[in-house]
């Protein structure tokens, strides 16, 4: 269950953390040993302007201590205020700002509030500090956007903990059956994650689609950038510096836009010869990052399996590109899984060139390719993936 984000700011445990075990790097792919990116924050007062707020706040159990708002960004975090607790651990800030923001609340440094501030919003937030994590409520006006993110995030948290269980009994169940029937257990409780995280992006308000697109989904889609840039057109915000920062991740990846030419790929196979992925014109490929020690992979394989079965001989192939570093485990794994369609790899790991060039931020991950070499759709499994080879194979 693992998910690492390039571009992920803070993950849901700094936000809320309840007694469920932190995931190890997220929702639903696998990238083991990585640590969330952080923002850069920059110690300057934001700009004045035209959006009024309070936040009225209680930090239950810290009296005299240091309360820090800061505005967020993807890249970026400045500073707008702070103000310290009073005896009975309230506090009160109250500004004018430009436009309006997503901002953390924070009273250490790992653990944050996130809010969506809006003009004559007044945030009546009370934090409850516990051995556990953090806990907070919300109340006052113009707190439905800041209330949807607590939700959302608090059954992210209660789901990657279910996950994290269920990875642990795969990893552990000596009973084959029961082995397989966690791993399909996992998939669908994965599945549900990630439509929790889609909902969320499609659903929600501009900055609140932003926060979740950045923090939470396993990569960021032009679709979803789209999307959300549609949001900001049609409430006339194209100005926001959050409008500024998707249209440059747009201009920088239109070329993993659905529709274009895929990169091609040129690696190794098992016996060293290269194949390149342009040799393939004519087939619909799928190409399918994965390793031989990422659990997520390694469930979706019965899935992987069936569906090449059904569709390889109306001219459907499989370009596995591993992200293995040890040729033995790779080689061996092919075999043992029973991987019978094309491998190649450069043993590189997360260096992988091919990853970086398309992207790849956690893995499984898949990226569809008709007969005439363009992208057609991006990390399609399971049922999703099927479908869709239905359409193109009437």
């Amino acid at each position: 269950m693992f998910k690492t984000i390039s571009t992920v700011a803070v993950l849901a445990v700094l936000f809320i953390a309840g007694a469920q075990p932190k995931p190890k790097t997220g929702a639903g792919a696998a990238k083991p040993g990585t640590k969330a990116k952080s923002t850069k924050t920059v110690a300057r007062p934001v700009a004045k302007g035209k959006v009024a707020f309070t936040i009225n706040g209680t930090l239950n159990g810290y009296s005299n201590h240091l309360v820090v708002l800061s505005s967020y960004r993807a890249t970026t975090m400045e500073l707008m205020d702070s103000v310290r607790t009073d005896a009975n651990g309230k506090f009160t800030i109250k500004k004018t700002i430009a436009s309006p923001c997503i901002a953390y609340l924070q009273y250490v440094k790992n653990t944050a509030v996130p809010l969506v501030l809006e003009d004559g919003a007044e945030l009546n937030v009370t934090i409850d500090p516990s051995q556990n994590g953090l806990n907070y409520d919300l109340a006052g006006t113009k707190i439905d956007k800041s209330k949807n993110l607590h939700d959302f995030i608090k059954n992210f948290s209660k789901l990657s903990g279910e996950l994290g269980t269920l990875e642990n009994t795969i990893a552990n169940e000596p009973d084959a059956m029961k082995s397989y029937e966690a791993q399909m257990a996992f998939a669908l409780k994965q599945q549900e994650l990630r439509s929790s995280i889609e909902d969320m992006i499609a659903k929600s308000s501009p900055l609140e689609s932003y926060f979740i697109l950045f923090n939470f989904s396993e990569e960021q889609k032009i679709a979803d950038i789209k999307g959300i840039m549609k949001k900001m057109e049609l409430a006339k915000d194209t100005k926001s510096e959050y409008y500024k920062d998707l249209k440059t991740i747009y201009d920088n990846n239109k070329s993993l836009e659905i529709g274009e030419i895929a990169p091609d790929i040129d690696l190794p196979q098992t016996n060293g010869v290269n194949l390149k992925l342009s040799s393939l014109r004519g087939k619909i490929v799928l190409i399918d990052f994965w390793a031989s020690w990422c659990g997520p992979c390694r469930a979706e394989f019965p899935n992987v399996k069936r569906i090449y079965t059904r569709f390889k001989d109306k001219g459907f192939e499989i370009y596995g590109v591993s992200l293995d570093k040890d040729k033995t485990s790779w080689v061996s794994s092919i075999s043992s899984l029973g991987l019978n369609w094309m491998h190649v790899s450069d043993l590189k790991y997360w260096s992988c060139a091919p990853a970086k060039v398309y992207k790849v931020s956690g893995i499984p991950y898949t990226v569809l390719v008709g007969k005439d070499g363009k992208i057609i759709a991006k990390n399609l499994r399971g049922e999703e993936l099927e479908r869709k080879l239905e359409e193109l194979f009437p």
